[in-house]
């Protein structure tokens, strides 16, 4: 595991220096964000080599159940997203039907989660079930401090080059 979080450390710049141009964002993107969530995640936990070997096949078919639901989601606004496309007017039973749907997919999220951190009594403490629960928001927080941050260098790098 120690070998792992060694790998980890070393290609993640590795990883960065050698990213392609910016463009649509494909899987190779989602897959280094994944990546790098899933080591945030492990630092923030603190895991121990047991406690990873146990987690991680869990948070990984965790992952997966979320990832169905959200094409799920997708799925049933494409009827909804195509009206709008062609500038139709959305009748109201496919509103109510989207509507449900939602509801349905996002009440089955919440219960898959909390499902999940109560799984993972015994393998993780509960300090570290906590910081799990917090994470995501944590993590999202963080990302847009940092946009902030690169936003307001750019402005000033702008307004510097100006004269």
């Amino acid at each position: 595991m120690k070998k792992l979080f060694i790998a980890y450390i070393l290609l993640i710049p590795m990883m960065m220096i050698a990213q392609p141009p910016r463009g649509d964002w494909d899987k190779s993107d989602r897959k280094n964000m994944k990546t790098m969530n899933i080591w945030k995640l492990t630092e923030e936990l603190e895991l121990s080599e047991e406690q990873a070997e146990k987690f991680f096949p869990k948070f990984r078919a965790q992952q997966e159940k979320m990832e169905k639901l959200r094409e799920e989601g997708k799925e049933s606004l494409k009827p909804i997203f195509e009206s709008l496309k062609e500038s139709k007017d959305i009748s109201e039973s496919v509103l109510n039907d989207a509507l449900m749907t939602f509801e349905r997919l996002e009440q089955q999220k919440i219960n898959d989660k909390i499902a999940f951190i109560k799984s993972l009594d015994g393998t993780l403490t509960n300090t570290q079930r906590a910081k799990l629960m917090i994470a995501p928001h944590k993590m999202r927080r963080e990302a847009k401090d940092n946009i902030k941050k690169h936003k307001k260098s750019r402005n000033r790098r702008h307004k510097r080059d100006r004269w």
